[in-house]
């Protein structure tokens, strides 16, 4: 598996699949371990790694939502304390990410040597900016909805650690499941997020890191203007320019589900906002 970002206190392992990236969080006193995750050998990596560096450290595992690319690794890792959103333990069908775990396992002949399930969670968080001490480095926690309903986003404060699930991705374009004003709300958050602590390394679940401040605020940006550009599409009955699109993205066959995808939720969006508008004739 190969290793993205590779430092005695933080290691990004990236999957073959979707370049999507477990974090590990190498502390004096901790571990914490962040969406272990796709292909049974690759669990084994991170398993491996993470058996080595343990010599008596606590062991931390977070979930930073339920989508079921995040947490088809939990089975190899459940006698670790986990920490994932209030949201997340109350998701409405925990039953559905599970079947596509074993759906995906089934269409390419895959065994695993852990039980898959859903995640049993012995930290919920609620709120936003919870302060939480990882043996004895502070973490905040925010809520983040608007990919799908639970996401978190978790700050190690120490290190400038902000780890984002899937947001802010160099490689997508917003992948919005559930809403779009609560995506361009966690946006906003996020931003302000970056403007008023010292983020050291961003880590998006999906693609490169980031470490620079001006290009996390570049993918703030990059975000908005696509939803901006989709929803004036809407409103104006105009078609989105894919051909632009996806000059930066690379992947245009799959990825054209998640922008249809988009452009439905987008007329929904669009089709309550002019509900609630007050009558102007």
């Amino acid at each position: 598996m190969p290793v993205q970002f590779d430092r005695p206190d933080l290691q990004l392992y990236e999957s073959a699949l979707f370049r999507t990236v477990s974090t590990l969080i190498i502390g004096k006193d901790h571990l914490l371990l962040v969406d272990p995750t796709w292909l049974p050998q690759e669990i084994e990596v991170l398993h491996a790694r993470v058996e080595e560096l343990r010599r008596g450290r606590t062991c931390y595992l977070l979930f930073t939502h339920s989508d079921y690319d995040h947490i088809i690794g939990f089975g190899r890792f459940e006698d670790w304390h986990t920490l994932a959103s209030e949201a997340f333990v109350g998701i409405a069908d925990p039953d559905e990410p599970i079947r596509q775990i074993l759906d995906f396992d089934d269409a390419y002949y895959i065994t695993r040597g852990y039980p898959v399930r859903y995640p049993r969670i012995d930290t919920s968080l609620a709120g936003n900016g919870v302060s939480r001490l990882l043996g004895s480095e502070e973490y905040l926690f925010f809520r983040a909805p608007g990919h799908n309903p639970d996401g978190i986003i978790a700050l190690n404060r120490q290190r400038g650690i902000l780890i984002v699930g899937d947001y802010l991705s160099n490689i997508e374009f917003p992948y919005v499941y559930h809403s779009v004003s609560a995506y361009r709300a966690t946006l906003d958050r996020l931003e302000g997020i970056i403007r008023d602590h010292e983020i050291r390394v961003l880590v998006s679940g999906h693609g490169d890191h980031a470490t620079l401040p001006s290009e996390m605020l570049e993918r703030v940006r990059e975000s908005r203007e696509y939803l901006d550009e989709l929803e004036a599409a809407v409103r104006h009955d105009r078609t989105f320019d894919l051909d632009r699109l996806f000059t930066r993205y690379r992947f245009p066959g799959i990825m054209r589900k998640y922008h249809a995808d988009n452009l439905a939720l987008m007329k929904q969006h669009v089709a309550e906002e002019e509900l609630k508008a007050p009558d102007q004739s």
